[in-house]
This record gives C-alpha cells, sequence and structure tokens, in this order.
C-alpha cells in the first residue's frame, strides 16, 4: 500500500505511513490500496523542476560560479540520473561561460 501523503510504499496491513506518519486507509475503507496519490502539477520525486533548471542556467550566465557550485552539488548529493543531468548541465555551461569571459577579455 502506497501512501497517499509521501507516496511510500508499505505494508498491506499497515495503519500509518512508516515514513510521514499518516493515517493509511484500510484495504476494505474503500481505498485503492497500492496505488501512489499522485497530485496534479507535482514534479515527479528525483527530477528538477524546469524552472530551476533553466533559472540556474541563466544566472550561470551572469555569474559562472553559481552554475559551477550548483552542478557540483548535483553530481555529487544526486540521487538521480535527472539530477545529475542538471549538475552536469549546469558544470559544463559555467565552463563554457569562463572560457568565453576569458577569451573577451583577452586574458586566455
Amino acid at each position: 500500500m502506497f501512501c497517499p501523503e509521501c507516496g511510500t510504499e508499505n505494508p498491506d496491513n499497515a495503519r500509518f505511513c512508516g515514513n510521514c506518519r499518516h493515517p493509511l486507509a484500510s484495504p476494505a475503507g474503500g481505498g485503492h490500496a497500492g496505488s501512489p496519490v499522485v497530485e496534479l502539477g507535482a514534479e515527479p520525486q528525483g527530477t528538477v523542476p524546469n524552472g530551476l533548471k533553466y533559472g540556474i542556467l541563466i544566472a550561470t550566465l551572469f555569474i559562472p560560479f553559481i552554475g559551477l557550485v550548483m552542478g557540483i552539488l548535483y553530481l555529487v548529493q544526486g540521487e538521480s540520473e535527472a539530477k545529475k543531468d542538471a549538475g552536469k548541465l549546469w558544470l559544463y555551461a559555467s565552463i563554457a561561460i569562463m572560457v568565453f569571459y576569458l577569451i573577451i577579455s583577452g586574458d586566455l
């Protein structure tokens, strides 16, 4: 049975979620046992919201250090492939922008 609050899988006979302690519907209570509840407009777990992904990318254009730090954090601490991919995007973009800034400044 999946928790309707956090989506954690619990044993079928559980009365409360083992993760968030939310009360679970009993199988005889008419709940849909075994199916997670998905809120409309909610991002799936393990993904990076598009607003964050593109916001960091735009901030990296002006301050490459932001992309460098966020890229390293998401590569090292990313629990999912989507988070690691976002980290790679930010890291590579920040390096490319730093090289571009060095070229146009005449220091490289």
